[in-house]
């Protein structure tokens, strides 16, 4: 998929964004018991006319359960501290984001499913400020049921890789319907 978002025709905010999703899916036996899936997302906002920012709403985010496992939601990228006092931090995301994610599945049965995973992103305020050094990587496994008449149900357990010293030492994520 691409998609190409054009805004302030009209509007207060003037800003293109520009973003770009591929999956891939690979059998590696006969029976399909054993599939590879790899995904890559990129995205890019700039302002343009008279604005000055991309507001905040359309920037990118990454970390969690859809982007990267084993951090907090919304937790990779740029923070701005709130009170300065108390040292607490928002996240203000960014103008550029790439997410990479391989995944292995080894289907137990016709409902059960057990995955390992590696995931790597990283958000950066400006598409010029890019380091592939600064990439979030996160690692782990999970398990897959199918709940009649609910849907997937998937629970995952990752592992922050690299991660700064705010980001914990691991995370459960739960997650309904259809990811890969």
């Amino acid at each position: 998929d691409i998609e190409l978002e054009i805004a302030g025709l009209g509007g207060d905010n003037e800003f293109l964004k520009l973003q770009h999703d591929s999956l891939w899916y690979r059998a590696l036996d006969d029976d399909r018991k054993w599939v590879v899936s790899l995904r890559t997302r990129e995205g890019v906002a700039d302002e343009y006319g008279s604005s000055d920012f991309v507001p905040i709403s359309d920037r990118f985010f990454a970390g969690g359960t859809t982007t990267v496992r084993g951090y907090n939601a919304q937790d990779i990228g740029p923070k701005v501290r709130k009170y300065w006092i108390f040292g607490d931090e928002i996240r203000v995301g960014g103008e550029l984001r790439v997410v990479e994610n391989v995944e292995l599945r080894y289907r137990l049965g016709e409902k059960l499913r057990l995955y390992t995973f590696v995931d790597a992103g990283g958000v950066w305020s400006d598409a010029s400020d890019f380091d592939f050094g600064d990439m979030k990587v996160g690692a782990g496994l999970g398990f897959g049921v199918d709940v009649p008449r609910l849907g997937p149900i998937r629970l995952d357990y990752g592992i922050p890789i690299n991660p700064d010293d705010d980001q914990g030492s691991g995370r459960l994520h739960l997650q309904t319907g259809f990811r890969f």
